[in-house]
């Protein structure tokens, strides 16, 4: 493992927890782990807010920013509860690794094409009479119901036998990419040169055991009946993690609602939080083939002149969020000492390419302090916290966050 391991992770524990304030779905960590790396080599560029002590929370007292609301520790919270799994959302997952493994099959017993085919064709367009770039093609695979040619493409192939050449005269859409093509006519010259048809393998024990799957045990999964074992399991423990994210953000929405701040947050942890949380936004816009600021377009609703100010926005709040729940750690004594968190570090390096705690940068150190206090104190949070649901609000005394998620096991 690399030296950067490490730290990677601890960016990707840190991006998490920063940036769900503003996150508009749930992030998996199979996400952010795609990103974290890109991430982690931005983050580790000296900047000069990393040796100010400032900005970490170890470097400030919490209590002299904010005020805590008295109920803190008493607070009732209204969350939608864990969703029940059903039978069909198992068979339904079930059916996607089906889908994922079906395989072409050339269709014998017909010439004709229809809705769900795959046809190979070979294809001319032409526009007031003239071929035009990128309209024409060969041996190009089809299938029809995608969508993927302009409309009317592929419902003209419907019923059309291999072998025969039929024209399709067609009219881009309006708000086409290609602005020179938009609503402009068009005719297609589309030869059908053969029909496949895409077969699902059937549910079978033998397809489950080349599935590979293993349970939480390392047993493999190889009978049907044990699919759906593993998938309503993995099923109910992704709901239970979608309300823990739930409870969780709700809980430290009502706080940062309930709280007052006395004094501006420190200048060096603004940058340190606007730079962590631009930086993974940037790696998500690079995913999708677009830049910072039309993925904040797009995702946030800011304009070309606010999404800066935009992500300066959600840094503060986030940052305002992380002091409240020090703030607590602090006062209910949950804060770990310099001593706990040195052994911490050292089994979170025990096997990466440190040979010590001192080799680990100090904004790798501090990020990885900072979650393992918010752990704590949230779940100090969740143990004191009252919890209603909107369906079962009339007549409901509620029950703690965790009794409700113990229920939900």
């Amino acid at each position: 493992m690399k030296k950067r391991t490490v730290a990677a992770v601890m960016t990707a524990m840190l991006v998490l927890a920063m940036t769900g304030c503003a996150n508009s779905g749930a992030k998996t960590e199979s996400a952010a782990a795609a990103t974290t790396q890109e991430a982690a080599e931005e983050v580790a560029a000296p900047q000069e807010w990393m040796n100010e002590p400032t900005a970490y929370l170890s470097g400030i007292t919490a209590a002299d920013y904010v005020d805590l609301p008295a109920d803190y520790a008493s607070m009732t919270v209204e969350v939608e509860p864990v969703a029940e799994v059903t039978e069909e959302e198992v068979e339904a997952m079930i059916d996607q690794q089906r889908q994922a493994r079906r395989e072409l099959e050339e269709v014998t017993k017909r010439n004709k094409v229809q809705e769900g085919d795959v046809v190979n064709i070979d294809y001319v367009g032409r526009i007031d009479g003239e071929e035009f770039d990128g309209g024409s093609a060969e041996e190009y695979n089809l299938e029809i119901g995608s969508g993927s040619f302009i409309e009317g493409f592929e419902d003209g192939l419907i019923g059309q036998t291999v072998g025969e050449t039929v024209t399709l005269e067609l009219t881009f859409p309006e708000d086409y990419a290609d602005s020179t093509k938009a609503g402009v006519e068009a005719e297609f010259d589309v030869t059908v040169n053969s029909i496949q048809q895409y077969v699902v393998p059937k549910l079978t024990d033998q397809f489950v055991t080349d599935l590979g799957i293993t349970d939480d045990f390392g047993n493999p999964v190889n009978t049907v009946d044990g699919l759906r074992t593993f998938v309503r399991n993995y099923l109910v423990e992704s709901n239970e993690s979608q309300y823990t994210q739930r409870l969780e953000e709700t809980i430290r929405n009502s706080l940062y609602e309930k709280s007052t701040f006395k004094k501006d947050i420190p200048e060096a942890m603004m940058e340190r939080m606007n730079e962590s949380i631009a930086t993974e936004l940037t790696s998500y816009a690079q995913q999708y083939g677009v830049d910072l600021k039309t993925l904040m377009q797009l995702a946030y609703g800011s304009t070309e002149e606010s999404y800066e100010q935009d992500i300066k926005d959600m840094a503060a709040e986030s940052i305002k969020k992380n002091i409240i729940l020090k703030a607590i750690g602090d006062k209910e004594g949950l804060s770990m000492s310099d001593e706990d968190f040195q052994a911490e570090l050292e089994v979170a390096i025990s096997n990466s390419g440190y040979t010590s705690v001192e080799d680990v940068p100090i904004e790798d150190r501090e990020s990885y302090r900072e979650i393992l206090d918010r752990r704590k104190v949230m779940d100090f949070l969740k143990s004191k916290t009252t919890v209603t649901s909107p369906a079962s609000e009339e007549g409901s005394t509620g029950a703690t966050a965790a009794e409700e998620t113990e229920a939900a096991k």
